[in-house]
Order: structure tokens, then C-alpha cells, then sequence
């Protein structure tokens, strides 16, 4: 059963994604953090929702935000749907023949002026997801699935709105 994060906990993620996204505290104003094993969830804040979890004995709750190792942090994809448009850095846009690559799991040759580590990769000002950067390439993070209706979009654009 996920626990709530404690002050300190809170402070730790605020200041990751500060610090890695330029996504400012204001953006969790309002929401509460919840850690599990391997897994650290966002909730918006309610009076009762310490009961009301404790009661229905939840495996998680809200929005997936980071997968948690001892090592390192990732960024999840819903996570960084739903709040990584107020990130500031080490973001990426991408469209053309290189967004397609990115879609299909392909390593995308740099430079990039991206910090390494984990980015944030969007088309069109639209969060798709995570990357990881380092020695010059970015490769993708998003789930497979979850890059499919990106594809359609790409496509259709790229045959002036025909796809199939």
C-alpha cells in the first residue's frame, strides 16, 4: 500500500523536477505525493483522502509520476503529460523525418543542447513523452503503445492529411 511522502520526500521531488525540468513547485500546488516500492504517485489534495485510501486499501492511486531505483529517477509518461508543459529545460521539439525516427524507437544522432539524462520531448508544444540523452543521442522512453496515436498524426501530416 503506497504511504504519503513525507515534507522531506516532497522537497526531494519538487527539487528534481525543478532542477532536471525547470517545472516549477507552483505546478504541484494543490497535490499530494504517494511513494510504493518502486513507484511515486501524484494526487490532488483532499481533507479526506488519507482515509478514504486507508479504507479501500489501494494498490496506487492517481497519476504514475516517477519510477523509483536506487540509482536514478524516471520520469513516467503520464507523469510528464500531465505536467511536463511547464517544463524549461532539457525539452526537445521535434517533427519531420526525425520525429518519425523517434516514434519508431529509433536513436536520434546530435548534438542536442540537453543536459544528459532524461528530457522531455514534445511535437507541436504537445508533451509525447520521455527520452534519455547522452553521448549525443536521444532515445526514447515512451511505451510503444502510447506513441501509437502520435505515429497517425505524423503520418497524415507527412501525406497532407491521407494516412494508411
Amino acid at each position: 500500500m503506497p504511504t504519503f511522502a513525507s515534507e522531506a520526500e516532497r522537497r526531494e521531488i519538487l527539487d528534481y523536477f525543478s532542477g532536471r525540468f525547470g517545472i516549477p513547485e507552483k505546478a504541484f500546488e494543490g497535490f499530494c505525493f504517494l511513494k510504493g516500492e518502486r513507484k511515486i504517485w501524484v494526487v490532488q489534495d483532499h481533507p479526506e483522502l488519507e482515509r478514504i485510501l486507508e479504507q479501500l486499501k489501494v494498490e496506487s492511486a492517481g497519476i504514475p509520476l516517477l519510477r523509483t531505483k536506487p540509482s536514478m529517477w524516471k520520469p513516467t509518461t503520464a507523469g510528464l503529460h500531465f505536467f511536463g508543459r511547464h517544463a524549461t529545460r532539457n525539452v526537445i521539439d521535434l517533427d519531420g523525418d526525425v520525429l518519425w525516427a523517434f516514434l519508431n524507437r529509433e536513436s536520434i544522432e546530435g548534438p542536442f543542447s540537453l543536459e544528459p539524462g532524461f528530457v522531455i520531448v514534445r511535437w507541436r508544444g504537445k508533451v509525447l513523452g520521455c527520452a534519455v540523452y547522452g553521448k549525443g543521442r536521444l532515445r526514447s522512453q515512451i511505451p510503444e503503445k502510447r506513441g501509437e496515436p502520435f505515429r497517425g498524426k505524423a503520418d497524415a501530416e507527412e501525406t497532407g492529411g491521407l494516412s494508411g
